[in-house]
């Protein structure tokens, strides 16, 4: 007998365990509030435009990757191109460039900081280390916090296999990155500080102070494990994973936000705009709550928000000397700590991309090409301003993010619109305002992480509230969880 599962939310943790029970012959329902699937790997028109609203680059896709598995198992191939000069990193004083070849990045590292060369290079292979030990453990399916045996995928063998490496993994467990900086002389090494802590602030909402060590490793060399950027962007994937659900006899249902979920007589009433019904089990994958229990958003863990800018520029940008050169997929630039504005109504780094153009029929406009910008922000400092201090602060964030955009590459000579969202943006569509889940601290990742399981009877949380990691890869590991959690719990009969 086939069991129902509502899963509220299309984002990719919610996709993928849709995905994932569908193939099982689970009978799967998914309820969207926008009008695309993906979440923050989706996209949403503007202008006749479409643009990400958040992820854009997608990891775990290299043969036998995470990813790359996961969708083997649902027999789904996506086009892609692997990046291997993904990002720049634009300090106040110097770049980095970050190259997939290992011969490439052992030179950049040496040419971009060589007061501590050698320091330096012995720190970046502990990493390494580290992060193929921690990468290896994933690979199990071993699903933290471990509450039932399954979760543990499967861990006991590898542990049986590798006992040093296990050993090794928990001398560091209640590490932070601070605390490997230390142990190489290196934690007032202050150009080095500002790089890691640039890809902290993307990868796992906070710095070398704070960020877990041994997701922080994973985190800091993921780019050059394998990133890759998917034709027409990141909502295809999630597109593939909707499109997958259907095509196993799921229904994905946008515009439908929900109103209200109950459980009555050991099952979830669920009420939305478009799909009234009685399910056996609840997937909440939007990050908010519905009631008590039904969201880890209900802690008072901080979590950030999201200031960006989307604009398009004359495609002639691409075919300055310079730019055809060496411009990589993204940018991120790291502004002086006196910036009054980039580090009051938003917080560094501000991250680029640059991207082919697409119109809202997913048809390449030439011409054209798209950029987005980012910038952390403090949710609750913007939902304090008054009408016309909002509208005053959004104006100077937007050309202080482009003029640092302007200091490393001109783009004032070939910009043809650019608008800005704030974090009160995110809550009028998407119905959050913080975005990117919790920051991986050490309690958050390994003492007190959050799980699949709510405390509430067939209701399970998704997303990057559950998985608190680099984005999308960890979000669909979420789905995966879950997806196992509840095969187990709810077997079909």
């Amino acid at each position: 007998m086939s069991k129902t599962v509502c899963v509220i939310g299309a984002g990719v943790g919610g996709l993928m365990a849709g995905a994932l029970l569908a193939q099982k012959g689970y009978s799967v329902t998914v309820l969207e509030k926008a009008t695309t699937v993906g979440g923050s790997a989706g996209w949403y028109a503007r202008k006749g435009r479409i643009f990400p609203t958040g992820a854009t680059i997608a990891f775990g896709l290299e043969e036998r990757g995470l990813l790359d598995t996961l969708f083997n198992e649902l027999q789904l191939k996506l086009p892609f191109d692997m990046l291997h000069h993904p990002m720049d990193v634009i300090l106040q004083d110097r770049k980095i460039s970050i190259y997939r070849d290992a011969t490439k990045w052992d030179e950049e590292l040496s040419h971009a900081l060589p007061e501590r060369r050698q320091a330096v290079s012995s720190f970046w292979q502990k990493l390494e280390q580290i992060s193929e030990i921690v990468y290896a453990v994933t690979a199990t399916g071993v699903s933290m916090p471990i509450q039932r045996m399954y979760d543990l995928g499967q861990l006991p063998r590898y542990a049986l296999t590798h006992p040093q490496l296990m050993v090794r993994l928990a001398r560091y467990a209640t590490w932070t990155v601070e605390d490997l900086l230390r142990k190489y002389n290196l934690q007032s090494y202050e150009p080095l500080r500002q790089f890691l802590d640039a890809q902290l602030m993307d990868a796992a909402q906070t710095d070398c102070t704070k960020a877990a060590l041994l997701p922080s490793s994973l985190a800091l060399t993921i780019y050059r494990r394998g990133s890759f950027y998917i034709d027409k962007g990141m909502g295809q994937l999630s597109e593939a994973l909707a499109q997958r659900i259907v095509q196993l006899g799921g229904e994905v249902m946008v515009a439908s936000p929900v109103k209200e979920i109950i459980y009555e007589q050991k099952n979830w009433h669920v009420t939305s705009k478009k799909r009234n019904g009685a399910y056996d089990i609840v997937i909440n994958n939007t990050g908010i709550s519905f009631g008590r229990g039904t969201s880890h958003a209900e802690s008072k863990t901080f979590s950030w928000g999201a200031f960006r800018v989307d604009a398009l520029l004359k495609d002639a940008f691409w075919h300055q000397e310079l730019n055809a050169r060496q411009l990589p997929f993204a940018l991120q630039i790291v502004p002086s700590k006196e910036h009054d504005v980039l580090f009051s109504d938003g917080h560094g780094p501000v991250y680029v991309t640059f991207q082919p153009a697409y119109n809202q029929h997913n048809e390449r406009v030439d011409g054209e090409i798209m950029m987005t910008c980012s910038i952390h922000a403090n949710v609750e400092q913007w939902g304090q301003y008054s009408k016309e201090e909002y509208k005053v602060k959004k104006q100077q964030l937007t050309e202080a993010i482009l003029s640092e955009i302007q200091k490393v590459v001109n783009i004032e000579d070939y910009l043809i619109y650019a608008e800005a969202g704030t974090p009160l943006t995110y809550k009028k569509f998407i119905g959050k305002s913080g975005v990117g889940g919790f920051p991986l601290t050490v309690r958050n990742a390994i003492v007190k992480p959050k799980s699949v399981r709510s405390s509430l009877p067939q209701l399970y949380i998704v997303g990057e509230q559950s998985f608190p990691g680099p984005g999308t890869l960890s979000s669909a590991l979420s789905g995966y969880y879950a997806a196992r959690a509840i095969t187990h719990a709810h077997p079909l009969t």
